[in-house]
């Protein structure tokens, strides 16, 4: 699977760590992701860097890497 992208503020970010793929009983070929602390990763979009496209989740906290 390639690494998921989200949709913040009209932004694509790219996740390369902080999810979870989950595969649900009633459609195992169409796996999901799940997001580690979701609200977190919203503010660092929105605040911290505006121009990252890409995050990391590192020691409990969403860092900014490209």
């Amino acid at each position: 699977m390639a690494l998921p992208t989200v949709s913040i503020d009209n932004r694509e970010i790219i996740l390369l760590s902080g999810f979870e793929t989950v595969t649900s009983e009633t459609a195992p070929k169409k796996p999901f992701v799940v997001i580690l602390d979701e609200r977190q990763l919203e503010r660092s979009v929105k605040n911290d860097n505006n121009d990252a496209v890409a995050y990391g989740y590192v020691a409990g906290r969403w860092i900014a890497v490209a």
